[in-house]
């Protein structure tokens, strides 16, 4: 079930069952804490009743599909307060040990996060990376491909651009007759391909991610797929017609997809922000950014709140509006605040750019200007951070924030601000903000 729940998107439903058929036994990760045996294959390999290591890692298996269905950084799973969150990761993590196989399939995998959120695993990349690492093993008892299928998949969309993982995804989903993971695979394939300018490669990977997702039901992803296909298509329009044409697809797709869950309507939306900004009209940006604003709820994860808040400081930044344009990357970086420093630096760093280009006016305030921009190269990139890319040309946003700083510093006092910026600790850089 839980597996079909990820399908659909439906993580209320994977969160309340799976809460209460956890509470039909005793909590695995509650003291005094019990070790988790190797245990190949899955639990339901074997009909219950279950009885000794196998129903202890089943009662394992349901408190991992709350952690998973909750969300990385939601800090009250279960009503515990944050510092309670934290002790709880800490026991999750403690009671398995690298190499048991359960790691290697779902639910084990979350594990690895609860590595990452308790400070055990450096960022996304390192997690996506031991996640494959304990997949990739010739001599382990896999499920004929598929665990790692999915670990290469994770990677690939965590980590994008890591090379080679959407490929080998599909050689393995395709062995394994899984044609939700192909599709997906073909869609993050697809994005690999529009990163690199190959657009017809990536057009035929989105729509065979479309027909792969229709015929399996997964209902969650056609919006997404049929956004990133319509977006694709307005950057490779050959003239105003086909131009127009592709954005009223868009459009169309984002109103089509009413009834699903925010982050299935804001892939859209944000392209929409995007390619509003991009051709100067930021009013309609900023109608689709209020939309979105309106459909958030409490339990959206502040990662998404800090990432609007940044898209509203760029419309700022576009618009002239500087004040307003610092205020908003302040209060992005609030929402970021946290575990963002831990799972993703990157998008900690995406903030600086703006925050750069609006320290440039006025001119005393361009110093921190310089040194945010320092800050922002010097921090190791990806192709996006959590496979978001924060603007629709970030090199453009770079250049045009050098060329009010240098405008306003000179030269020299911008080369030298600029380097000491890329000595500042990312938290030392923030405060400048």
């Amino acid at each position: 079930m839980s597996w079909f729940w990820q399908q659909r998107g439906d993580q209320a439903d994977a969160r309340v069952w799976a809460s209460a058929a956890g509470a039909l036994g005793p909590d695995p990760f509650a003291a005094p804490l019990r070790p988790a045996g190797p245990l190949p294959g899955r639990c339901t390999d074997t009909p219950p009743p279950w009885s000794g290591e196998r129903l202890w890692e089943a009662r394992r298996g349901v408190r991992l599909i709350v952690l998973a269905s909750a969300g990385i950084e939601d800090t009250a799973l279960d009503g515990r307060r944050e510092g309670e969150t934290q002790d709880y990761l800490r026991r999750i993590v403690a009671a398995y040990r690298p190499g048991l196989p359960q790691l290697r399939g779902q639910p084990g995998s979350v594990w690895f996060f609860a590595r990452l959120m308790t400070g055990g695993l450096n960022g996304l990349a390192e997690t996506a990376d031991a996640m494959v690492a304990a997949c990739d093993d010739p001599d382990g008892d896999g499920d004929g491909g598929w665990e790692l299928a999915f670990a290469l998949l994770m990677r690939a969309r965590l980590r994008p651009g890591a090379g080679g993982d959407a490929d080998r995804a599909l050689a393995l989903f395709d062995r394994t007759g899984d044609l939700w993971g192909y599709a997906e695979a073909l869609s993050a394939r697809g994005e690999a391909h529009e990163r690199e300018g190959r657009y017809e490669e990536a057009a035929a990977d989105y729509e065979g991610a479309l027909r792969g997702a229709a015929r399996v039901g997964a209902h969650r992803q056609l919006p997404v797929f049929k956004a990133r296909l319509a977006f694709l298509r307005l950057r490779t329009a050959a003239d105003d017609q086909e131009r127009a044409q592709a954005e009223r697809r868009l459009l169309d797709v984002v109103e089509a997809s009413d009834g699903h869950t925010v982050e299935v309507v804001g892939t859209g939306r944000m392209l929409l922000v995007r390619h509003y900004g991009a051709t100067g009209r930021t009013g309609p940006a900023r109608g689709q950014l209020a939309l979105m604003e309106g459909e958030l709820h409490e339990t959206v994860p502040g990662l998404f709140r800090g990432l609007l808040t940044g898209l509203d400081a760029w419309l700022d930044c576009l618009d002239g509006r500087w004040d307003r344009a610092r205020a908003g990357v302040r209060a992005a970086l609030g929402h970021l605040d946290g575990l963002a420093y831990l799972v993703s630096p990157q998008l900690i760093a995406d903030q600086f750019l703006c925050a750069a280009w609006a320290l440039a006016h006025p001119a005393d305030t361009a110093g921190d200007g310089a040194r945010l921009l320092g800050a922002y190269d010097a921090v190791e990139r990806h192709p996006g951070g959590l496979g978001f890319q924060p603007f629709d040309d970030e090199r453009e946003v770079r250049l045009s924030a050098e060329r009010d700083l240098r405008a306003a510093l000179g030269d020299r006092a911008y080369e030298r601000a600029y380097e000491e910026g890329r000595g500042l600790a990312l938290r030392d850089a923030a405060a400048l903000i």
